[in-house]
């Protein structure tokens, strides 16, 4: 059955650009060739740490919205775990994707306006 996802990537900060691209379509990649669709991408940058991971003060947030089947998470996790410049990352099961939540939010607000 198919699910929706939300991956959450952390990269190293001290990235240059190029290979921070790489990084981002080699994540892509392993969604894409495991069987999965992404819906939406966000970038979020170069934040802070709460704690030091892996050495790391700061990392660069990348964060992707995609369906896949559930059998496929798994592989997905195992390309990930080899890269080094992937501090950590983490999958959500989604109920809803973002940009729905913001529509329906907006539908009942509009219902309400209308009722009263």
């Amino acid at each position: 059955m198919e699910r929706k996802y939300e991956g959450c990537f952390l990269l190293r900060a001290d990235l240059e650009d190029e290979v921070r691209e790489k990084e981002i379509s080699f994540i892509e990649g392993q969604i894409s060739d495991n069987g999965g669709q992404i819906v939406k991408r966000e970038v979020w940058g170069k934040k802070y740490l709460a704690y030091p991971i892996k050495k790391e003060r700061e990392a660069f947030y990348y964060i992707v919205y995609f369906k896949t089947l559930s059998d496929s998470l798994s592989s997905i996790s195992e390309g990930l775990r080899r890269r080094e410049n992937i501090i950590r990352y983490l999958f959500l099961q989604r109920r809803r994707f973002p940009e729905l939540e913001k529509d329906e939010q907006k539908g009942e607000r509009a219902d309400a306006r209308s009722n009263t």
